[in-house]
């Protein structure tokens, strides 16, 4: 039982103490981020890249028919 009331405490110290709150509030940017990052990987060739083709085809008439390594996949 003493072990949980040193546990307990510790916690609670820790709640109260605001000095890792700068750190841990740049971890969270950082992984907010990475998510972000993630995301736009992801949806890269599935729908930004197409997205473009079809406004650079719209704006200059210019179809792309490369063979492009996108396109492979």
């Amino acid at each position: 039982m003493p072990r949980l009331l040193t546990l307990r405490n510790r916690l609670i110290r820790f709640h109260k103490n605001e000095e890792g709150l700068e750190a841990l509030q740049v971890v969270m940017i950082i992984a907010v981020a990475a998510l972000v990052l993630i995301l736009i990987k992801t949806s890269w060739e599935k729908r930004i890249v197409p997205f473009f083709k079809e406004m650079l085809e719209n704006i200059t008439g210019w179809k792309d028919t490369s063979d492009t390594d996108i396109q492979k996949r």
